[in-house]
């Protein structure tokens, strides 16, 4: 799925299987940095729980768009 947020800035939230477990990963569009853990600067982002990813989207102002 991708996601805007209000500067236009875009990421894809996908559902993905790693080391044989389910995991939520959020990706940057367009060469564009997203905040890590420890504020440092990544091009994706993994979760355990979908609800932890959800959260970061919305703390970060993005909307689920299609």
């Amino acid at each position: 799925m991708k996601a805007i947020n209000g500067q236009g800035q875009a990421v894809y939230y996908n559902c993905v299987i790693k080391h044989d477990k389910v995991r939520y990963q959020i990706q940057a569009a367009s060469g564009q940095a997203i905040t890590g853990r420890d504020r440092q600067k990544r091009k994706s982002r993994t979760f355990a729980q979908e609800h932890q990813a959800r959260a970061w989207l919305v703390r970060n102002g993005y909307e689920i768009v299609g």
